[in-house]
């Protein structure tokens, strides 16, 4: 639900203000959260939570596509046509909201470790799309245990703000990347730089 609300921007933009409200009220009401942390050594704190998510999405992946072959990588094009025309707008809100809004929800009320595994685990739920894409699912979940563990460790929202914008951003535009029209017959063929 949450990935599909990033194909647009308006869809995007909304529900990163109703995350945003929704995580800044719960810090009201509980009095407090995770501290946010803004500094430049916790920004680049969250650059290497980024980088070690995507050695672990680039890992997965690998190991998907050496396991299943041809129908991890039809279901993985599958998830990718699911971002298909989403404008750059559309994009960025859609970083946004998961650095933003879905930080605030699902890692800024506090370190302990019951709400951020069940926080992980329903973040990663909440990022279903359909049936056929379950793998992705239990990619989420996965993803949300590695935020959960840098909140963890770091106890500084930033990180998780910073690494997640990173993440979702990198991962749109890949998405972008592989739903980007074929080239024109002929475009790049090895007899356009042969000799005439």
């Amino acid at each position: 639900m949450l990935f599909l609300l990033k194909r647009t921007w308006p869809a995007g933009l909304i529900s990163l203000l109703i995350l945003c409200l929704i995580g800044l009220a719960l810090r009201s009401l509980l009095g407090g959260g995770t501290e946010l942390g803004f500094s430049p050594r916790a920004i680049l704190l969250g650059l290497s939570v980024f980088t070690l998510v995507i050695v672990s999405d680039v890992t997965l992946h690998v190991l998907f596509c050496l396991l299943f072959g041809e129908r991890y990588r039809r279901r993985h094009r599958e998830l990718a046509a699911v971002f298909q025309g989403q404008t750059y707008a559309a994009l960025l809100v859609g970083a946004l909201m998961a650095g933003l809004g879905e930080e605030l929800v699902f890692r800024g009320l506090g370190t302990n470790p019951l709400y951020l595994i069940g926080g992980g685990v329903v973040f990663g739920l909440l990022h279903h799309i359909r049936r056929s894409l379950w793998p992705f699912t239990i990619w989420a979940i996965w993803q949300g245990l590695l935020f959960a563990g840098a909140m963890y460790y770091t106890e500084l929202l930033c990180v998780t703000m910073t690494a997640h914008f990173l993440h979702d951003l990198t991962g749109f535009l890949i998405f972008r990347y592989l739903n980007r029209p074929p080239p024109p017959p002929g475009y790049f063929s090895v007899s356009s730089f042969a000799p005439h």
